[in-house]
């Protein structure tokens, strides 16, 4: 069958997304297998979708997206961007394969797990964010040429991602600030130079299994972005090093969350134009002997905004004719009610005497 061909923009009047995702689901069911799509800003092009007869693959070629190409895609699916696309390319990628010639914006390849996303220029900040791999399935891949935003690779879990920091010499890191915080899984091949690495990661120096690795995968990606010529001076691996997350037992150890604000966080707070931070942390639920406090109802405060009724997580506080009170058999002492109430009408009592 033929090339589907949609135009989203007709005599100026533009196509909603809904529209277009529709069309595309009737065109499906037709029996159409490869899209040609001249966008307009529309959003999700390509996701979730499969053939209608099994085993058929779908095919995407598109310009002009909007946010979320590919989000939720899944394998059997090729999506290429003539071009650059916003944020949340591949977002949640089940397994297709994605192709954007251009630049992507903020979070490319967010919470990934499955199939490949090459980019032909930078993305943005948090891209490759929450990756992940399912071991039944091979990892998410994710492949760029020049550089990542700042905190890329955040909470990584799993994956493949190949930085080449390509025409990036001038930057001091071909990732940005704060990346791969929280990463506990995956690797990432990175070209260049990078700085404000997370202390929970580490550098190594590529083996023979990471060269072959990349030596075969530059010929698929280089393809995709038309820069075939680029493989030599690309695979030149003294210039390339790696990252993964250090064993558990090789990590600092934990701090307080006022430390964290004091010496890493950002200097003055993150509202600190507003006000004077304290770098107190004021907690919601009562811990250890806290658990045994018990809430006590003050009828001249209470304003009946029915906050603690509908914040209690055990139901344990009732409302009658105004007058509320709390079930001792449901109640855990977790103090939410006090915490949440805006006019302190709930207190916590020690409840040890009645207990001994």
């Amino acid at each position: 069958m033929e090339t589907c061909k949609i135009k989203t923009l007709e005599n100026n009047e533009r196509m909603s997304t809904q529209q277009l995702l529709q069309t595309i689901y009737a065109k499906i069911e037709e029996g159409y297998t490869d899209f040609e799509i001249d966008a307009c800003g529309q959003h999700n092009i390509g996701g979730s979708l499969w053939a209608r007869e099994k085993g058929n693959k779908l095919t995407f070629k598109v310009t002009n997206p909007g946010q979320r190409v590919g989000s939720m895609a899944m394998a059997g699916t090729k999506i290429l961007v003539e071009g650059s696309a916003p944020a949340d390319v591949g977002w949640l990628n089940s397994g297709a394969e994605i192709v954007v010639k251009g630049d992507c914006g903020d979070t490319a390849a967010h919470c990934a797990a499955g199939g490949k996303i090459y980019v032909g220029g930078r993305v943005g900040t948090r891209s490759g964010a929450l990756m992940k791999h399912d071991p039944k399935f091979n990892p998410p891949q994710f492949w760029v040429l020049k550089n990542t935003g700042s905190f890329s690779f955040e909470f990584m879990g799993g994956g493949i991602g190949v930085i080449c920091g390509y025409g990036c010499d001038y930057m001091p890191s071909v990732m940005g600030e704060r990346s791969c915080v929280g990463m506990v899984g995956g690797v990432i091949y990175f070209r260049g130079k990078i700085a404000d690495v997370a202390p929970s990661v580490t550098v190594l120096p590529l083996d023979s299994e990471d060269m072959a690795f990349l030596d075969k995968g530059f010929d698929n990606f280089l393809k995709a972005i038309d820069k075939e010529s680029l493989k030599q001076e690309l695979t030149d691996y003294s210039q390339w090093k790696k990252i993964v997350p250090k064993p558990l037992n090789e990590r600092e150890e934990t701090f307080s969350v006022a430390d964290f604000r004091r010496t890493n966080w950002v200097e003055g707070g993150i509202f600190g134009d507003f006000i004077e931070e304290d770098f107190r942390v004021y907690p919601l639920t009562t811990t250890g002997e806290g658990r045994l406090n018990k809430p006590i109802w003050n009828k001249e405060t209470c304003i009946d905004c029915k906050i603690c009724l509908n914040n209690c997580p055990q139901k344990a506080i009732s409302e009658c004719e105004k007058i509320y009170s709390s079930d001792d058999t449901k109640c855990i002492g977790c103090g939410i009610c006090a915490a949440v109430c805006p006019r302190a009408s709930w207190t916590m009592h020690s409840n040890i005497r009645e207990i001994s």
